[in-house]
């Protein structure tokens, strides 16, 4: 199903690549910005809207197949304990077309990070996070039967923030899912449930703008 990540394919890396290309870019740009960020620390909430990649198995043979891309869109909040660190949490979702029109894929998704900042006090600030997440993943079919296949995992990620002001950012973030599904629950719709346990390795990346308040 989902592959582990010395099994990812090559579209991993080509998510990679955007990533570093767009990095790059900013940081010639962030000698063109002279302003001071002065903010210390507090609260800070934000969204995300990425572009979603799942790392599956795709032997060639499969008569249901989940794509790999898809869209998402994630809601952050946060807490800034002084110009470096800071604790977040993002809930989420991904959403996937399947090879059969009348099923949809949906990946949802809790994560707590810790953050650290790099250049405190410039308005490019890169980052580094690392956490722990919740994922879930969905097949629902229009009849209202669905299988969801649960699990946690470990969120890593790089990226980076332009400080418009001490109140506000612009960032590209890449974060990396390598998640461990072990729960299957399927719903045939009627009311009646089953369900059991699985080890299956799995990942997801994504890639994508995140717009930040700061308070």
């Amino acid at each position: 199903m989902l592959k582990h990540i010395h099994e990812y394919q090559p579209r991993f890396l080509q998510t990679v690549a955007l990533f570093l290309v767009a990095a790059t870019i900013a940081v010639f740009a962030a000698p063109l910005s002279a302003h001071e960020v002065t903010r210390e620390k507090g609260f800070y909430i934000g969204a995300r809207f990425a572009g979603s990649t799942l790392h599956i198995d795709d032997d060639g043979d499969q008569i249901f197949k989940i794509k790999e891309d898809g869209g998402a869109l994630f809601l952050i909040t946060g807490y800034s304990f002084n110009r470096v660190f800071s604790l977040e949490l993002a809930l989420g979702g991904a959403g996937h077309e399947t090879s059969v029109p009348t099923i949809d894929a949906t990946l949802g998704t809790f994560q707590f990070f810790l953050h650290y900042r790099f250049r405190p006090g410039h308005a490019f600030r890169p980052y580094v996070k690392g956490g722990l997440g919740g994922y879930g993943l969905r097949l629902e079919e229009t009849s209202g039967a669905n299988v969801r296949i649960e699990g946690g995992g470990v969120p890593i990620g790089v990226g980076f923030d332009y400080f418009l002001s001490n109140h506000f950012s612009l960032g590209l973030d890449l974060t990396h899912n390598i998640i461990n599904y072990d729960t299957v629950t399927i719903d045939l719709g009627d009311g009646a449930t089953t369900g059991f346990e699985m080890d299956e390795a799995g990942a997801m990346t994504n890639i994508g703008l995140t717009l930040t308040g700061y308070f």
